[in-house]
């Protein structure tokens, strides 16, 4: 009776390792509605299924000039500008979502200060096959930067599986300064 005692008890305790192992590997709803990363380098054209995107370059600065507009605009924190490409590459689209997310894992959003939207990549519409040069702009601690990525959806809302660009800055600690300008100015988005 004792060996028959040992064998449920061992039995109900093998369920339960199984039960939470199953848990444990179980997708969340996080999992299965955020959006697909569709991973890339500094450089080079990351290849999502409607849109092209190239990071050209990155700079770093506590004043912003936005063409035909004054003042110049400024921050207590920092102005990230990455300069980019951009190619629709099979019906017109906008590029809605813009973020960088450091190390860390915090997350910053792209800046929404007034005349932006005239100027940057997230206010311009592209036509398939026709690249496009321009920035992205997110205020956050340039110290931050040192193992970031930038994040770029289509849709602002409801991302669900959507493709989103992944690329890696590359920057670290001892770079981190070399990006810094004293005016970063913007220019407004052209076709190449």
């Amino acid at each position: 009776m004792n060996v028959r005692k040992l064998v449920n008890v061992g039995l109900v305790l093998l369920v339960l390792v199984a039960i939470v192992g199953l848990y444990r590997l179980t997708p969340t709803q996080k999992d299965i509605q955020q959006p697909v990363a569709v991973k890339g380098i500094t450089g080079k054209a990351v290849q999502a299924p409607r849109f092209e995107l190239t990071v050209e370059s990155i700079r770093v600065s506590k004043k912003l000039k936005v063409p035909r507009t004054t003042p110049d605009r400024d921050t207590l924190t920092d102005f990230v500008v990455v300069d980019a490409v951009v190619k629709a590459t099979r019906e017109p689209l906008h590029l809605r979502k813009v973020e960088i997310r450091t190390a860390a894992g915090v997350t910053y959003l792209g800046s929404n200060r007034s005349g932006l939207d005239r100027v940057l990549l997230t206010g311009f519409q592209f036509a398939p096959d026709i690249p496009a040069r321009g920035s992205f702009v997110v205020e956050m601690p340039a110290t931050e930067l040192p193992g970031a990525t930038l994040l770029v959806t289509e849709k602002a809302i409801f991302t669900d599986l959507e493709p989103q660009a992944t690329i890696p800055l590359g920057v670290t600690e001892s770079t981190v300064d070399g990006l810094r300008t004293e005016l970063a100015t913007l220019k407004s988005v052209s076709d190449l």
